[in-house]
C-alpha cells in the first residue's frame, strides 16, 4: 500500500477548542472518512448493509474465540425520490466520527502497525483490544462484561467498524460493495456523484462525491485530499486483481477475489476528471435456470427446450447489449449439460461457474512487464482442441478466436459463447464482417442464438427494467433463421413453437427419434423444472447451482423417479404428470 507523503498538508484543524490527536503519516485509504450528511425527504425505502461479509474469517474467529462481542453498527441506506429531478437517490449513512472516536481510531491504527511490524504471524486484533483496554482505561473500550463476553462500548464499536471497513474493504465505497442489491458501481472522477445500478431502482446517484478537500466527518474540521483517496482506491482495487495501473499504463481491468469485475483509468492521463472506475458485481452464488424461471427471465418450457438441445449437442450463442445478462444466461444453460460431457471453457476473466466435474477452466494471461509470454484466447482455444472436449465454451468472441471456434464446431465439437449484438440479424452481420470474418457457409454451425435484453416491464402500476429472453432462433443459413421462442411485451409471456425447430428436428431424425415424442419429453422436462423452481429448499440453498445439477443428473438417469422426488419437495400440487 502506498503511504502518503506529507500527509499534514491535507489535514487542517480550524477549531482550536477541540482536542484532536496529531495526525500521523497514514495511507489516505485508512482515514475513517464518513459519507456526507444529507437531508433525507421522500423516503421510498430503507435498509441496513452488513459489511462483516468482507472481513476474513480468521479475523472474525479471532475476536469471537477471545470472547469479544462482534457487534458493529451497520451502515444505513435510504432510497429517496427527488421530485424536482424525477429521480431516485441512494443515500448512505455511516456511524458518526467525533473527536473521541477519531482519537481512539488513530490509537488503534498505531497499535495495529506495531503488531504487524513485530515478528508475530498475522493480526491478533483481539489481543490489541484487550491490551489497549488495560493500558488506556480513559478510552473506555470495553463497556462491560456479560458472563465471559466482553461487550464493547458504543464508540469502540464505531472504531471497530471503520477499522474493519478500511483494512479489508475500500474505505467509503465499502458499503456499496457489500450491498447485495447493487449490481454496478460507477465512479466518474472528481466532483461527480458516485452512481450505482440498484436491482430495484436501476441507475441512481449516491450522496458520495470525491472532492479535492473532503471532510473526514461532518463532526470534525479535518479534510483529506479526495483526489489522492480516489487514486489510492483505484490502485488498491487493481492490486487485488493481480494487475497494476500507472501513469505509463493508465487503463486496466481485472477480477476481484470475490468475483466482481473492475475496470479503471488512472489520474488524468485518459480522463479529464481524474481517476475513474467501474465495479460490476456478480452474485455470490451463480444464478441458476430456476432463478431465471422465477424472475420471469425465461419460461420453463423454453428452458426445457434448451436443456434438450444441449443433450443433442447443439451449439448455442447468447447475445445482447452490455449488462443484458448474456453470461448469466449462458452459465445457467451450461449447468444443464450432461455430466458425461467434457467441457473446456476459455475466458479473458473467469466468470463461468458451473457444477460440472468434467470441466477444464482456462483463462487468458497478459505478459508480465515484458517478461514471459502473453497467453491469449486464441492460444487457449488452439490448446483446448487437444483436450478432446465435447463442448468448447468461449466467454465472449470478438476477434480471431471466433474463426477458430467455428472451425472447431465444424469438425464436430459442441460450442457455446456470447456476443455483443442487439438481435440475430445484427449478430450474423457482426460474425461475417471485420474483425470476426466467419465464412457465411459456417454461420449455421451456431445452431441456436438466444437474445436477452433488459426491458421496461409493468410491475403493477410501476414500470421497471427487467431481463427477458426475447427470442430463441435456430440458424438454417446466414440469411435464414427460424424463431422457435419469443416474448410478448404486452402480456409479459413467452411462446414456444417446436414446429419451427427445424435444426432440432434434423438432429432427432438423425438419432431415430420422433418429433411428437420429443415434444412430450420437453413438456415433461418443463414440468420438472417448474417443480424444482417452486421448491424453497433448492432455490434458497447457498449452493443452489450444485443442487440443480444433482437433480439434472437424477433426471438423466431415472426421469420418472426424479419427477416424483421433485413433486414431493415442491410447493406446487400436480394431480397428473404427463408423458
Amino acid at each position: 500500500m502506498v503511504i502518503m507523503k506529507n500527509i499534514f498538508k491535507f489535514i487542517k484543524s480550524k477549531d482550536n477548542n477541540k482536542t484532536i490527536q496529531e495526525a500521523i503519516e497514514l495511507p489516505v485509504t485508512l482515514y475513517p472518512i464518513t459519507s456526507p450528511l444529507e437531508e433525507v425527504t421522500s423516503i421510498i425505502s430503507d435498509y441496513e448493509v452488513n459489511i462483516l461479509n468482507i472481513v476474513p474469517v480468521e479475523i472474525k474467529d479471532n475476536l469471537i474465540q477471545n470472547n469479544i462481542e462482534l457487534v458493529i453498527p451497520n451502515p444505513h441506506i435510504f432510497i429517496t425520490f427527488e421530485s424536482e429531478k424525477g429521480i431516485y437517490k441512494y443515500v448512505l449513512l455511516e456511524p458518526p466520527v467525533n473527536n473521541v472516536v477519531f482519537n481512539t481510531y488513530i490509537t488503534f491504527i498505531n497499535e495495529i502497525e506495531r503488531e504487524l511490524l513485530s515478528k508475530t504471524a498475522g493480526l491478533d486484533l483481539a489481543k490489541i483490544i484487550l491490551e489497549l483496554n488495560r493500558k488506556r482505561p480513559d478510552l473506555k473500550i470495553i463497556q462491560e462484561k456479560r458472563g465471559e463476553v466482553n461487550v464493547l462500548s458504543t464508540n469502540a464499536r464505531i472504531v471497530l467498524y471503520y477499522l474493519l471497513r478500511n483494512m479489508f474493504g475500500y474505505n467509503i465505497l465499502t458499503a456499496l460493495v457489500a450491498d447485495k442489491d447493487i449490481e454496478d458501481i460507477s465512479v466518474s472522477g472528481m466532483y461527480n456523484p458516485v452512481y450505482i445500478y440498484h436491482r430495484s431502482y436501476e441507475y441512481i446517484p449516491t450522496n458520495i462525491v470525491f472532492q479535492k478537500n473532503m471532510k473526514i466527518s461532518p463532526q470534525l474540521n479535518l479534510t483529506i485530499d479526495g483526489e489522492e483517496l480516489l487514486d489510492q482506491l483505484v490502485l488498491r482495487l487493481l492490486s487485488l486483481t493481480g494487475k497494476s495501473i500507472s501513469v505509463a499504463d493508465p487503463i486496466q481491468d481485472g477480477m476481484l477475489p470475490n468475483g466482481d469485475r473492475v475496470a479503471a483509468t488512472f489520474r488524468r492521463e485518459v480522463s479529464a476528471s481524474g481517476s475513474t472506475l467501474v465495479i460490476r458485481r456478480f452474485p455470490e452464488k451463480p444464478i441458476t435456470i430456476l432463478d431465471l424461471i422465477n424472475s420471469g427471465t425465461i419460461s420453463a418450457d423454453i428452458a426445457a427446450y434448451l436443456w434438450y438441445a444441449m443433450d443433442m449437442r447443439m451449439s448455442i450463442m447468447s447475445i445482447g447489449v452490455t449488462g443484458a445478462g448474456k453470461t448469466t444466461l449462458l452459465n445457467a444453460v451450461l449447468n444443464l449439460v450432461k455430466e458425461s460431457m467434457k467441457i473446456v471453457s476459455i475466458e479473458d476473466i473467469p466468470e463461468i461457474r458451473i457444477a460440472h466435474s468434467n470441466w477444464t477452466q482456462l483463462y487468458a494471461r497478459p505478459a508480465y512487464a515484458g517478461v514471459g509470454k502473453e497467453i491469449s484466447l486464441m492460444d487457449l482455444l488452439k490448446l483446448s482442441l487437444r483436450y478432446r472436449p465435447d463442448l468448447i465454451v468461449v466467454g465472449e468472441i470478438r476477434g480471431q478466436e471466433a474463426y477458430v471456434l467455428f472451425q472447431a464446431i465444424s469438425t464436430g465439437h459442441g460450442g457455446a459463447t456470447t456476443l455483443h449484438a442487439y438481435n440475430t440479424d445484427s449478430a450474423i452481420k457482426r460474425l461475417m464482417n471485420e474483425p470476426l470474418n466467419i465464412p457465411q457457409e459456417w454461420i449455421p454451425m451456431m445452431n441456436i442464438i438466444m437474445t436477452i435484453r433488459r426491458l421496461p416491464v409493468y410491475i403493477g402500476e410501476r414500470i421497471v427494467l427487467r431481463r427477458r429472453v426475447v427470442a430463441i432462433d435456430e440458424i438454417i443459413s446466414w440469411n435464414d433463421y427460424r424463431r422457435v421462442a419469443s416474448w410478448d411485451p404486452k402480456s409479459d409471456s413467452f411462446t414456444l413453437n417446436l414446429d419451427a425447430a427445424r435444426v432440432l428436428r434434423n438432429r432427432i431424425e438423425e438419432a431415430g427419434l420422433n418429433l411428437d415424442d420429443v415434444k412430450k419429453e420437453i413438456e415433461r422436462r418443463a414440468l420438472f423444472l417448474k417443480l424444482l423452481a417452486s421448491a424453497r429448499d433448492i432455490i434458497q440453498h447457498e449452493e443452489s447451482y450444485k443442487l440443480v445439477k444433482s437433480y439434472i443428473i437424477k433426471y438423466s438417469l431415472k426421469p420418472e423417479e426424479a419427477l416424483k422426488e421433485a413433486q414431493a419437495i415442491s410447493r406446487t400440487k400436480i394431480v397428473e404428470v404427463k408423458g
